[in-house]
């Protein structure tokens, strides 16, 4: 390298203008590579967040439905087995409806971090029981879990749900997919066969 040096000094020049203009154009050359290359990175991290906050409004609007006695009922009736969470009293039910949330997240890539009973809620004269799960994962995994639970049979209703973001973002551009936290609460019909306790009571 220093005999390189020596020998560029020691050259005409012309010898060196021409070096240090090869220098100094591979050196744009690099940065212009370089800044176009930040540039695509930027564009296409703000694209990812634009989709992720589009499928974040779609997943809320999905979650906020009306209140059960304003939907109508619909023209068919399922077998009345099918209509009711499984158990003999509120602490079985409970227990069974834990067990198909937590199955429910596992299966769409969804962690329970705490799961606990709810106050038992009455419509339309049918008495409901429910259950608050506090749950972490991908936006992906949240729009799974709210699609089976919504579409799982016993008919179970999604009635409070917060989400909120856990990812910090820097200069606006996300370092890693969006991950959500979150609190839902589900509810399920519970057959008239079952002497609940209660409000009020153990």
């Amino acid at each position: 390298m220093t005999e390189l040096l020596i020998t560029l000094m020691n050259a005409p020049r012309y010898v060196q203008r021409s070096v240090a203009l090869g220098i100094l154009g591979l050196v744009i050359i690099i940065v212009v590579i370089t800044a176009v290359y930040l540039g695509s990175f930027l564009s296409a991290r703000v694209t990812d967040i634009a989709d992720m906050r589009a499928e974040l409004f779609r997943l809320n609007e999905i979650i906020a439905r009306k209140p059960l006695t304003d939907v109508n009922t619909p023209s068919w009736e399922p077998a009345a087995g099918t209509l009711f969470i499984e158990g003999e009293s509120l602490p079985a039910i409970q227990a069974k409806l834990q067990e198909r949330v937590n199955a429910v997240a596992r299966s769409s890539g969804a962690t329970i971090a705490s799961i606990s009973g709810t106050t038992q809620i009455e419509l339309d004269g049918a008495a409901y029981v429910g259950v608050r799960a506090d749950m972490e994962g991908s936006l992906k995994a949240f729009h799974e879990v709210v699609r089976q639970l919504e579409t799982s049979d016993p008919p179970l209703i999604i009635r409070q749900v917060a989400i909120r973001g856990t990812n910090r973002i820097m200069q606006g551009v996300l370092s890693e997919p969006l991950q959500l936290a979150g609190q839902i609460a589900i509810y399920g019909a519970v057959s008239p066969t079952v002497v609940l306790p209660e409000k009020g009571k153990p």
